[in-house]
Parts: C-alpha cells; structure tokens; sequence
C-alpha cells in the first residue's frame, strides 16, 4: 500500500519552496482540522494526507530544523491517523502509524535527534486522550512503550 496524497507536479512545486511548502502544510492541516471538528472525516483525509506529504518532504530537509518538522510531521501522522481511524478505516490507520515511526525511527541512532525523535514516536502510539493506541495482535499481550496491553 503507498499513500501518496500529491500529485508528482504538485509535490515537485512544493519542493522548490519551503517557504511555499510550509504555508500549504498550515493551511491543509487548519482545513483538515476544521472539517474534522465537524465530523467531516472523509473530506477531512485529502487534506490532511497533503499535508502529511509535506510534512515529510520538509522532515528530510529538516526545514526550518529537526525539532520542529518532526514534531509537525508527527503531529500530522496523528491527525491523518484519528481522521481514518473515525471514519472506520484501521487499515489505513496502522499503516500511516507503522510508516511514521519507521521514518522517524531511522533518526534513533542520531544523539542529537534521539529523544526527540523517541518522543514523536511515542506521540503516535496514544489517541487523542494521550491513552495508549490499541494494537492490533490477535488479543495477544502486546508491548507497548514499555508497557504490556492484553486486546479484547
């Protein structure tokens, strides 16, 4: 499954100005928020995926720095995520979740990233009450943040 949510002439005008990238990502993520707030989550999803495309175009070029695209980026995730997750899609929900830590996941080896990185990572794994995501395992006991979970 690859979720792309712009196209190959959007993302490439989009790359050519951070400036420009970053003022398409607040401006999707507040219509993406305001239609979600509304219980308009299906609507909501294309903007929030275009901004989670941005979010992680200016994540690797770590614009305007590190601390702050990933925190967007993973900000992002969790929006896009919940968004999928109301309308009912859990497929879709778990796979921006293990995309997302995977990405961010790949700046643990970096001292000067590593806490911030573990802590964005953590982000994804709580809902919207900062409770623990549940994790799909067959009821099996799931680790978790240092923490075992037993699904019903």
């Amino acid at each position: 499954m690859n979720l792309r949510y712009l196209c190959a002439n959007h993302r490439q005008w989009l790359i050519e100005n951070n400036d420009r990238a970053e003022q398409a990502w607040l401006d999707w993520m507040e219509r993406g928020r305001m239609l979600c707030e509304e219980g308009n989550h299906s609507e909501a999803i294309p903007y929030l995926g275009c901004a989670f495309d941005v979010a992680g175009m200016l994540l690797t070029s770590e614009w305007p720095s590190y601390a702050v695209s990933a925190t967007r980026f993973s900000e992002c995730a969790a929006q896009l995520m919940a968004a999928y997750r109301k309308q009912g899609d859990e497929k879709h929900h778990y796979y921006l979740l293990v995309g997302a830590s995977s990405v961010l996941a790949r700046q643990l080896g970096d001292r000067d990233k590593q806490r911030l990185a573990a802590d964005c990572i953590s982000a994804l794994y709580t809902d919207g009450d900062d409770e623990p995501a549940p994790l799909l395992a067959g009821g099996k006991l799931v680790s978790h943040g240092g923490a075992n979970l037993q699904l019903h």
